[in-house]
């Protein structure tokens, strides 16, 4: 069957989406499909028309195709034969809903998805054909991996010259070492300085590392669509997960080279004013935290407690001096009352508060709600929040992660080479 080449990457969407079409069909990848059975949603938003290709797979590589998608590109997921391994990372409390896991629908809304075995000789002339088209390509191979799958960047530019291509790894170009994210909070200082005071350092509950690569890329990619709107050129850009951990240790790599001072597992505590992230627990057995940054918010603290403040508490330093005696005091205080009538008092007084809510206590907030992506069991949240560029909010026509994808590049070689 004849077809027009230059529409193979919204083709293989298309297919990928559950849109079929007859010959001839495929000119306009804008077209609105939404009448069709199974249809892709017509993208809207600022990246409407940019074509994506992602293989990368767990976190980091997908938070950005899911960002893009958000943002109103096209992203075909390359999956392999097995799929995503995040597919399979299920709790014992799921029932994933055709590979779906809980885990795979956080960074997988908007996308469509094609099974790849890319060392296949057939799907790697329809993976070239896709890569001629594609305005993006998000790839988390180790750097010895990508010249044997023809992704080294000798040969995607030579390939498409605007082509853009986007890198994820654990330690930089020159490494073979496969990046984890709990190793890298280890080895980039956070397991080190994150856990109960006195007690063993913890990794931190979410992948970090990886979502700081994510915003990381995001950044560069968007930076090189930019140029790309100047020069024509594609570019290719990199970011490890080492040195996105490294680059977010903030104040605590300054506070080393300037004072000296080795971060260590400090509860919520903060290394440089209190009571700053102090926990308090209210007589009713629920707890608040406090953000005192200045002077004047310490005052109205203490007013707003009754408390009469000790003259060594009078500057941030005296009050870090003698932050043991000063946070037991505070304590006392918060014994007194439940947490709804501090927190109303604080509000009265201007001091910086909050409840320490459980995960489901904050995703029931009406922030989180406005946040919330569903579909039937399937649930995420946005990860473009940002307004004013973006189109709707939230955007009406994402579709849901992925089911196991049915169709595989190999399907589309036979359809295209028949």
């Amino acid at each position: 069957m004849a077809m027009d080449l230059s529409s193979i990457f919204d083709r293989c969407y298309d297919r990928a989406m559950g849109v079929e079409h007859t010959a001839g069909s495929y000119a306009d990848h804008s077209a609105d499909h939404s009448a069709e059975r199974g249809a892709a949603p017509k993208t809207r938003g600022p990246l409407a028309g940019l074509r994506v290709l992602e293989t990368a797979t767990v976190l980091a590589g997908p938070a950005v195709g899911m960002f893009l998608a958000e943002c109103g590109a096209r992203v075909l997921k390359l999956e392999p034969p097995s799929g995503d391994v995040t597919r399979q990372w299920t709790l014992p409390e799921e029932n994933p809903s055709q590979g779906r896991s809980a885990y795979f629908c956080s960074v997988n809304w908007g996308k469509a998805s094609l099974q790849s075995h890319l060392n296949d000789p057939d799907e790697q002339a329809v993976f070239r054909l896709l890569l001629a088209e594609a305005d993006l390509l998000i790839s988390n191979n180790l750097p010895h991996q990508e010249k044997d799958l023809g992704l080294d960047w000798e040969a995607l530019h030579a390939l498409n010259p605007r082509l853009i291509a986007a890198r994820i790894n654990g330690y930089g170009s020159s490494s073979s070492r496969p990046g984890y994210d709990s190793l890298v909070q280890a080895e980039s200082g956070y397991v080190s300085m994150n856990g109960p005071i006195g007690g063993p350092g913890h990794k931190m509950p979410v992948a970090l590392m990886d979502v700081l690569a994510a915003h990381q890329l995001k950044e560069a990619l968007l930076l090189a669509l930019l140029q790309r709107g100047q020069d024509g050129m594609g570019r290719e850009v990199r970011v490890s997960l080492l040195d996105a951990g490294l680059a977010s240790l903030s104040n605590q790599a300054t506070n080393w080279w300037m004072g000296g001072v080795e971060a260590r597992p400090m509860g919520s505590e903060h290394p440089n004013i209190v009571p700053y992230g102090s926990t308090f627990r209210c007589h009713d057995g629920q707890w608040l935290t406090l953000a005192v940054g200045n002077n004047a918010q310490f005052e109205r603290a203490c007013t707003a407690l009754q408390l009469q403040p000790d003259p060594a508490w009078a500057s941030p330093t005296g009050r870090l001096r003698d932050k043991a005696n000063l946070l037991g005091q505070f304590q006392d205080c918060f014994a007194r009352h439940g947490r709804a009538y501090w927190l109303e008092i604080l509000e009265a007084h201007r001091v910086p508060a909050a409840p320490v809510n459980d995960v489901s206590q904050a995703l029931a907030s009406p922030a989180a709600l406005r946040l919330q992506l569903k579909d039937g069991p399937l649930y995420g949240l946005r990860t473009a929040v940002f307004e004013g560029v973006n189109g709707p909010n939230p955007p009406q026509n994402l579709a849901p992660p992925p089911a196991f994808p049915q169709h595989s590049l190999a399907d589309m070689a036979r359809t295209l080479f028949s």
